[in-house]
C-alpha cells in the first residue's frame, strides 16, 4: 500500500510540473490586488499569479486542519464523556444485580420427573 501511495504521489507531482511548464507564461500573469472601502485603501505588490493560487492553496489548508482538529477534540471529548456514563451506568448495573441476588435467593432445581412405568 505504500508503493501505491508512493507511485501516485509521484503521478501527482509529475502531473502538475507538465501542467505548469506548458503554462508557465499564463501561470506567470502579474497580478495586482487592490482593496478600496471608503477610507480604507490597501494594494498589494504584484506577484505572479501562480503565486496567489499557491498562497491561497497553503491557507485553505492550514484553515481546513485547524477545523479538522478542532472537530476531533470536539469528538474525542464527547466520546470520553459517553464512555466515562457508559461505564458508571454499568457499575450501577452490576451493583443492583449483586443487590438483587442477595435478597431473593436462587430458585431451587425443579426435581427430576421419573419415568413412568408401563403397566
Amino acid at each position: 500500500m505504500r508503493f501505491i501511495k508512493f507511485v501516485l504521489l509521484v503521478a501527482f507531482f509529475l502531473f502538475f510540473m507538465v501542467f505548469f511548464v506548458q503554462n508557465q507564461a499564463q501561470l506567470s500573469t502579474v497580478l495586482e490586488l487592490k482593496f478600496n472601502m471608503f477610507t480604507l485603501n490597501w494594494q498589494a505588490q504584484p506577484l505572479p499569479f501562480y503565486m496567489v493560487v499557491l498562497v491561497f492553496f497553503v491557507l485553505g489548508a492550514l484553515f481546513s486542519t485547524i477545523f479538522f482538529v478542532v472537530d476531533r477534540i470536539r469528538v474525542g471529548s464527547v466520546c470520553r464523556d459517553a464512555q466515562s456514563k457508559a461505564q458508571s451506568l454499568q457499575y450501577e448495573l452490576d451493583a443492583l444485580k449483586a443487590k438483587q441476588s442477595i435478597v431473593t435467593p436462587a430458585p431451587a432445581p425443579a426435581p427430576a420427573a421419573e419415568p413412568e412405568a408401563k403397566a
